[in-house]
């Protein structure tokens, strides 16, 4: 047989109950709050592109790339697309004749810009290698059957609060000499 606790005991678990979802309710809302709002010397939409433009053409520059194709976007640097945002690119240029070609190719060119100045970046992980630099990240990815070209993408800091899911616009295709 199961004794009832006292009427007030009941209301007091009831209380520390509700207290507890409150609390647990008031701490999820924070959590979905904006990472915008956290963001220390925020970038303006202007100045996350020039990011990252600038860190491809230095890589361009010094490595003498026959750019194909290059394409800039602003991307949400979280997966519900809110700010804050960064600038994003993709530098193609022409595949090697074998995989192996491509390796040593990739090889080089990373030490080429390690000399000038690029770091490894152990925190960004990718098939390809990671190098930073003015906190850009360059990713030589590997050569692979499946796209026409080889590809550096870059990747600019989560610093631009300005942009929008509605303001970032589309894709672009800009030029990288």
């Amino acid at each position: 047989m199961t004794k009832s606790l006292p009427q007030s005991l009941n209301r007091r678990a009831a209380q520390l109950l509700m207290t507890g979802l409150a609390t647990i309710a008031l701490a999820g809302c924070g959590v979905m709050e904006s990472d915008a709002d956290k963001v220390a010397d925020p970038l303006t939409p202007d100045q996350s592109k020039a990011q990252v433009m600038d860190a491809a053409h230095e890589i361009v520059s010094a490595l003498k790339l026959d750019v194909v194709e290059a394409a800039f976007w602003h991307a949400s640097c979280n997966d519900q697309g809110d700010p804050p945002f960064r600038g994003q690119m993709r530098v193609a240029y022409p595949p090697a004749a074998s995989f192996a070609e491509s390796d040593a190719q990739i090889a080089g060119m990373v030490q080429q810009l390690r000399d000038a100045g690029w770091v490894g970046d152990p925190d960004f992980h990718s098939h390809g290698t990671a190098l930073t630099k003015n906190n850009v990240v360059a990713v030589f990815g590997p050569q692979n059957v499946s796209t026409p070209n080889r590809e550096i993408e870059l990747f600019g800091e989560c610093r631009d609060t300005t942009t929008t899911k509605d303001t970032k616009g589309p894709v672009e295709p800009v030029t990288v000499a």
